[in-house]
């Protein structure tokens, strides 16, 4: 019995101990920018805050951080003290800031919290930063990084807080785009010709297009775009997409059209001097022009099953006429354009059934 009691006291003592031993390592608060990239071109001005996140019992931060002069041009915030001041965050409203610089590709800061105002926990933003690019800014990614040494958050006793992650940011100055390329083929054929690229161009993510261009491929199913100067709403017949990416470009809405084949859509951020936008394939099948390929389109084939008609023939496509329309006309069903209606266009339909098109 006494050695059942001793066993029992043992296990309550460890338990106990358990119950009083630490959880793991102490919670850590984080530093970063916010947004960590952004995309700006020459003359634009961007904003940047400083955010600390899962803070516990936070009165006071310190941190330095460095940025290309020769590139961003911060703005004065305070223009009723000396120097180029970043803008105080609600974390620090109404508190102390002895030291709050944006000068010579350096960011200092040095801020505590209002007394009455307690320490803070939670996520906030610490302080807040814009620059302007300058205009004889080159492209490239300029990055703005914090000195990891220069960190530090301390709570009201002046005893430092563990810190986490030191996220800096960048600034992507991107090449004006001049056009776009890429390579378009289609199914069941050789001859990749008179593909209908039509670009939409959009200013900024949320916008609306402001411009818009088409090009047609060559044989080989190459084509390059040229980027429009002015602007030139799109035609009513040219469908806008529902919705518009996010992220901190400019965007070229891309659609890629010929008769008989799905269309295809893609968004393509306008980040290079010429933006390729690679090799795409259109699958064939969609010979009623519903956007899906499905047995309405096996239906309409196999009704047209058998048609033929001399040899060259052409599909007649307006936004990409042929160079030669003197020929025979191809027959409404046939996918591949080999002027005849038969086993092969079947074939490629039934090997996309079930397949749409992503565009509006």
């Amino acid at each position: 019995m006494r050695g059942i009691l001793l066993w029992g006291a043992l296990v309550l003592w460890t338990l106990y101990g358990v119950l009083l031993a630490p959880s793991g390592d102490p919670p850590t608060a984080d530093l970063r920018l916010l947004p960590t990239f952004v995309v700006a071109r020459p003359g634009d001005t961007v904003r940047l805050e400083v955010w600390v996140e899962s803070a516990e019992d936070l009165d006071r931060v310190e941190f330095v951080a460095t940025y290309p002069e020769e590139v961003l041009e911060p703005l004065d915030s305070d223009g009723g003290r000396d120097g180029v001041q970043m803008e105080v965050g609600p974390v620090f409203l109404g508190g102390c800031i002895p030291e709050n610089r944006a000068e010579e590709g350096t960011l200092r800061w040095v801020a505590w919290r209002a007394p009455e105002a307690g320490p803070f926990s939670g996520d906030g933003i610490v302080a807040v930063v814009t620059f302007r690019v300058r205009e004889e800014a080159a492209p490239d990614t300029y990055p703005i990084v914090f000195d990891p040494g220069s960190v530090r958050l301390l709570d009201p006793d002046g005893q430092p807080l563990p810190v986490g992650d030191v996220e800096g940011g960048a600034v992507r100055v991107p090449p004006v785009t001049v056009g776009l390329r890429g390579w378009i083929t289609r199914e069941g054929t050789s001859y990749y010709g008179r593909t209908a690229v039509t670009v939409l161009f959009y200013p900024s993510a949320g916008s609306s297009p402001t411009t818009w261009a088409r090009a047609c491929t060559d044989e080989q199913g190459n084509f390059y775009l040229p980027v429009p100067t002015g602007t030139s709403p799109p035609p009513a017949d040219v469908l806008l997409p529902a919705e518009t990416p996010s992220g901190p470009y400019e965007w070229a809405y891309v659609r890629l059209d010929f008769p008989n084949h799905g269309s295809e859509c893609y968004w393509e951020p306008l980040d290079e001097e010429v933006v390729d936008i690679g090799w795409h394939v259109l699958e064939g099948g969609d010979v009623n022009d519903d956007g899906c390929i499905n047995i309405f389109d096996i239906v309409r084939i196999i009704a047209d099953f058998g048609e033929r008609v001399t040899a060259p023939c052409f599909v007649p496509f307006a936004p990409c006429a042929a160079a030669d329309e003197t020929g025979s006309i191809a027959p409404a069903s046939d996918v591949n354009g080999d002027c005849r209606v038969n086993i092969f266009d079947l074939t490629i339909t039934a090997e996309n059934f079930g397949l749409c098109t992503n565009c509006p």
